[in-house]
């Protein structure tokens, strides 16, 4: 009979037999909102956890207080509201990409929430978690600033609406109070034909951080243009909107446009760094060569 070797002390996880001091799982906003106004950035808010366990791997018995809004099921639908999408933080990549509402109003959202890492990551990351994470690299980002998204923030002492492209403010960083909660991702509809094209260059097909992400969503009124969004992601601290860009593009027809002049003006417009990922100069080549191919998947969507 073959004899079992005991486990040795030295060779267990640090977090073995080791409870956390405080794990909350509210049922309600106004609970969870009680519960950050008072333990601050002293608690770990946890939505579908896919970034943050792997942040805080090595550390997480260090953790004293958690605050799970995994019950908050206020946060997980999506509906319409006075002519404006309305998106809970807590909803799923999975459930962006199969919703019904998000594929007809916002394909490019759509097409981002498919490609976020694996079937078992969409199935528990969320579309709050993406946001706060602030991560450059965060996939749905750039879609949500090129669709003019906004975002509620809501504390004990009341709530606020900021705009997408005001809310990263650093790598990681955002302009979140520490007693605020993200409820609400707010995007406006519109009843022009709108179409778009959502773009991500990586080393690998699947399970991958992105190089580059390109979103470009453009409202037509017959053949004419009138409103652009064009936001790129892993190319600046932040995800970035280029204004500059889209007001060129606005009153114009886009068979009319030089979309080689735009990827050049992309490049121009953009401030990536050399990583793990790719170089500074590889991004830039690829930015001209993404804007093209987005503008030219465009125009085929619009001629069909």
């Amino acid at each position: 009979m073959m004899r079992k070797s005991p486990m040795k002390q030295e060779s267990r996880q640090t977090i073995s037999g080791v409870d956390f001091k405080e794990y909350f799982q509210p049922e309600s906003i106004q609970k969870a909102l009680e519960i950050r106004a008072e333990y601050g950035d002293q608690i770990e808010v946890a939505a579908g956890s896919t970034d943050l366990l792997v942040a805080n791997y090595e550390k997480l018995h260090e953790i004293k207080y958690w605050l799970d809004l995994v019950k908050l099921d206020q946060l997980k639908k999506i509906e319409v509201i006075d002519n404006e999408l309305h998106i809970g933080a807590m909803v799923t990549h999975l459930q962006l990409m199969k919703s019904d509402l998000i594929k007809k109003n916002l394909a490019v959202l759509a097409a981002a929430a498919e490609d976020v890492g694996s079937p078992q990551i969409r199935s528990r990351g969320t579309i709050g978690g993406n946001i706060c994470t602030s991560s450059p690299a965060g996939d749905l980002l750039a879609p949500l600033l090129s669709y003019g998204a906004s975002f509620k923030l809501q504390s004990t002492e009341g709530e606020r609406i900021v705009k997408a492209e005001e809310f990263f403010t650093g790598p990681k960083r955002n302009s979140m109070e520490t007693d605020e909660l993200l409820t609400e991702i707010i995007i406006p509809l519109t009843d022009n034909k709108r179409e778009g094209s959502w773009i991500k260059v990586g080393r690998r097909k699947a399970l991958v951080i992105s190089t580059l992400t390109l979103a470009v969503v453009l409202e037509f009124e017959g053949e004419k243009i009138v409103k652009a969004g064009i936001a790129m992601g892993s190319v600046a601290p932040t995800p970035v909107r280029l204004k500059g860009i889209e007001a060129v593009m606005v009153d114009q027809k886009l068979t009319d446009l030089d979309y080689k002049a735009l990827g050049r003006e992309v490049k121009a417009s953009i401030n990536p760094i050399d990583d793990l990922r790719g170089t500074k100069e590889y991004r830039e080549d690829v930015a001209v060569d993404v804007m093209v191919r987005a503008l030219k998947e465009i125009e085929r969507k619009v001629s069909s």
